[in-house]
């Protein structure tokens, strides 16, 4: 082959230009495919730069607002300045009382405060784990004789686990049977009792009602709650933690085209002057 294109070029003086003239052609399309390809890049890491800003500046708003909520200031509807160069909007949604079972927020019954709820998490050295005890109380001011309970659990720390077997160690439980067993989108575990009839009760005589089980695992311990849900409508899911509930949103965008960069709705509630933030969605 080598040999045919010596013989091909010997004495043709003219013929190396179309030659030349084809490998140009050729590298002018490789380099605009690749200028083409760096432009898109450039346009993207701008767009998603921008994006960022705008989480950024939106989150500012949010912050805003958890700050107003907590020393009992009205919250701004609109940033005084500017975020990286974008407006903040801000609408915040007073949502009323709601407490947190099973995982969600839900709104409080009319008579939630008849029936109290505590969960308390705390090491055993004999069982080597932790006992985790869900205690529930008959409120002397509901002036009802007897409450009836359908379900009792308990939202435990991300990163620990229910002892399988182990709510039959305590006989004076609520239920000695397995919890039903499901993963919030955090990864803690949400454990719930069913009590099906007869079912159990507090009353005046016997106030108070448990239900206790071990967990293992490490890592922080915070972010355990606990709930019960009366065989009543007007009281309800009654759960540990129980507050004032907002949905906040917060909206930047770009004051000379008016374009929203960044859009963040958070649900958040606040009890005994602690912020829980509930969700967090970012969206553009």
């Amino acid at each position: 082959m080598v040999r045919f294109w010596k013989r091909f070029l010997s004495g043709e003086k003219g013929q190396a230009l179309p030659i030349v003239l084809a490998v140009l052609v050729l590298g002018g399309l490789t380099i605009a495919v690749s200028l083409s390809y760096t432009t898109t890049s450039l346009k993207g890491g701008q767009i998603l730069q921008e994006k960022m800003k705008g989480a950024y500046a939106a989150g500012a708003g949010v912050e805003h607002v958890l700050w107003s909520l907590e020393n009992s200031i009205s919250p701004l509807t609109q940033l005084p300045e500017n975020i990286n160069r974008m407006e903040v909007n801000i609408q915040t949604e007073d949502k009323g009382t709601y407490t947190l079972y099973f995982g969600e927020l839900i709104e409080t019954g009319h008579h939630s405060d008849w029936l109290d709820i505590d969960g308390d998490m705390v090491w055993n050295e004999g069982a080597q784990a932790y006992e985790y005890t869900v205690t529930v109380t008959w409120q002397p001011e509901s002036g009802e004789p007897e409450i009836h309970l359908e379900e009792v659990g308990a939202r435990i720390p991300v990163g620990y686990s229910y002892q399988a077997g182990s709510a039959t160690s305590f006989g004076e439980n609520l239920s000695t049977n397995e919890p039903d067993e499901t993963l919030d989108g955090h990864g803690a575990y949400l454990l719930n009792w069913e009590l099906p009839p007869p079912r159990p009760s507090v009353t005046e005589d016997e106030p108070v009602q448990t239900q206790t089980f071990y967990i293992t695992g490490e890592g922080s311990q915070e972010g355990h709650y606990a709930w019960v849900v009366a065989n009543r409508s007007d009281i309800g899911a009654v759960g540990e933690i129980t507050g004032a509930s907002y949905k906040i949103t917060a909206i930047a965008t770009r004051p000379e085209s008016g374009k929203t960069t960044a859009k963040i709705v958070a649900n958040v509630m606040i009890e005994d002057g602690t912020i829980h933030i509930v969700s967090w969605l970012i969206s553009s």
